[in-house]
């Protein structure tokens, strides 16, 4: 039978990390949400004033970069092992790096023409499978040209050069293997630039990546463990870059009142790429993607979005959900000044059946459903505007609210996920597809204090 449990507010994250929360919770082998407290000021993990509240360090969590979209302008420049930028260049033969310079001297492949900015509403055409590589493993189709010189920059973690084995088995996974690890990079650019498009493209296997910018310094390359377990908790963190929640993430539309909205990505920022690859076919597999970001003109810029990061189901990696659990666990977090709300994209694994997100509004009560998905292979993300119509909610599918999503403070942003543990071993907070469960909420705002909630 389907519950629907909440945890007292007075339960905090703390306590729960610490002696688990009711006996109740423990007996059933899951523990639920409760509310957290308004955010105190200062700076919080995503580094705006007002944000965040309670945080643990557990293991690596998932994410999507967020930001909207029109095209500017950069140079290119050649990157360290696995980073890359590139504008226009000699054409790639097969065999060689798909848009990048200098490390293992092969060339990038002819740019083309970029494509214009669609009229509003449309969307830009999928600029996959135009690369002239020939790697030898499945889904070269998912590499990406490089934006024309002027108009962007890209960013590629992969072999150098895929005819060299021992380039190429720094990035192999194995059948039945899965990871989260971080690639260490910096961002080409010499100068600050400011964006608000991008879109990213990962090989078969490709679950999440999260681009994180540090202030500190990282040795490049490799695969290793995270400066930061994913909850934004690491002092050193700049921004986010751009990521991905599936392998392959398109570019957006600018919305009129968002012509203004942008994103500032330092010069040569170093960065790490967590990325969580799985591979459940018979062959091996490269761990590899490629992100093409689009500037803007700096003085464009007059407003910078803020992230939403709102992540429950922390407490599952100390009190699992048992085998045989049939549960809505439900979450929320206190929404700090008046906005809105530009995107949302929902995220949890195998075991997750229904993922759903509200608002509660301060002034009535009342509760409005905003955002609701089913299926955990191809997470949904919306944008609220004025020119994105969203699926309407249906039983099964995709769905969400269209046109602005505004809030006030005092409302409240609220999310749950039905979990159905089918399995023969309890699902932990971890970021393993079939064995591994979370309930997050990821986003941007504008107008509001940043949203970091991060709860048992």
């Amino acid at each position: 039978m389907k519950k629907n449990l909440a945890l007292p507010a007075q339960c905090a994250l703390l306590i729960c990390l610490a002696f688990g929360c009711s006996d109740g919770s423990k007996s059933s082998g899951v523990i639920t949400a409760g509310t957290a407290a308004p955010p105190p000021a200062g700076a919080g993990a995503a580094g705006a004033a007002g944000s965040s509240v309670t945080t643990a360090g557990t293991s690596a969590v998932e994410t999507a970069g967020t930001g909207t979209a029109t095209a500017g302008t950069s140079a290119s420049t050649a990157g360290t092992g696995s980073t890359v930028t590139a504008g226009t260049g000699a054409a790639g033969s097969p065999g060689t790096d798909p848009g990048q310079v200098g490390a293992a001297g092969t060339a990038a492949p002819t740019a083309g023409t970029g494509a214009t900015m669609p009229d509003m509403g449309t969307k830009y055409p999928d600029p996959r499978g135009k690369c002239t590589i020939d790697s030898g493993y499945a889904d070269d189709r998912a590499c990406l040209l490089p934006p024309p010189a002027g108009e962007g920059m890209q960013i590629h973690v992969g072999p150098t050069d895929y005819k060299n084995a021992a380039e190429v088995a720094k990035y192999i996974m194995r059948p039945g293997e899965e990871s989260s690890q971080c690639w260490t990079f910096r961002t080409p650019n010499d100068q600050p630039v400011y964006y608000q498009t991008y879109e990213l493209s990962g090989r078969a296997g490709t679950h999440h990546i999260i681009n994180t910018m540090y202030n500190q310094q990282i040795a490049d390359g490799g695969f290793t463990g995270c400066a930061d377990p994913g909850t934004g908790t690491n002092g050193n963190i700049i921004d986010n870059l751009p990521g991905a929640s599936k392998a392959y993430m398109a570019r957006g539309i600018v919305a009129p009142e968002n012509m203004d909205v942008g994103r500032m990505i330092p010069p040569k920022a170093v960065s790490q790429a967590d990325m969580h690859y799985f591979n459940f076919t018979d062959k091996d597999i490269i761990r590899e993607f490629w992100m093409n970001v689009y500037f803007v003109k700096p003085e464009v810029v007059k407003q910078q979005a803020e992230q939403i990061r709102a992540m429950g189901g922390i407490s599952w990696s100390f009190v699992p959900i048992a085998p045989g659990t049939d549960m809505v666990y439900k979450y929320e977090c206190p929404i700090v000044g008046n906005g809105r709300i530009m995107s949302l994209l929902g995220h949890y694994h195998a075991h997750g059946k229904q993922f759903t997100a509200s608002i509660r509004r301060a002034d009535s009560g009342k509760t409005e459903k905003v955002f609701e998905m089913f299926d955990y292979l191809d997470p949904a993300q919306f944008d609220y505007d004025t020119v994105q119509k969203n699926p309407a909610f249906t039983p099964a599918a995709a769905g969400a609210l269209s046109g602005l999503l505004e809030v006030k403070n005092g409302d409240v942003l609220m999310w749950d996920c039905h979990i159905i543990n089918d399995g023969d071993v309890g699902l932990t907070y971890t970021n393993e597809v079939k064995t591994g469960e979370m309930c997050n909420l990821w986003g941007s705002s504008l107008g509001i204090s940043a949203v970091n909630c991060v709860l048992p």
